[in-house]
């Protein structure tokens, strides 16, 4: 479970630096065989944990993949 939790930390720790360097980052899932089953089956708790760090997320699916943009929060 430990490392299930630092795997999911370190996906989580890598998007927000990109959204902090870049202004935005996307992160792509599925429950496909060729897919990571751990993003896939724990991404609620994923895109709760940005949210609950301040980032914007939105989500869409398409063609049975789940596409999570996450962007700075603007303040305006």
């Amino acid at each position: 479970m430990s490392e299930l939790k630092d795997k999911l930390n370190k996906e989580i720790n890598h998007h927000a630096k990109l959204v902090d360097e870049n202004g935005s980052s996307r992160l792509s899932t599925s429950d496909h065989y060729n897919w990571d089953k751990d993003i896939w089956d724990h991404r609620h708790a994923i895109i709760d944990k940005l949210k609950d760090r301040g980032y914007n997320v939105s989500t869409k699916i398409n063609w049975e993949v789940l596409d999570i943009t996450i962007t700075k929060e603007l303040g305006l």
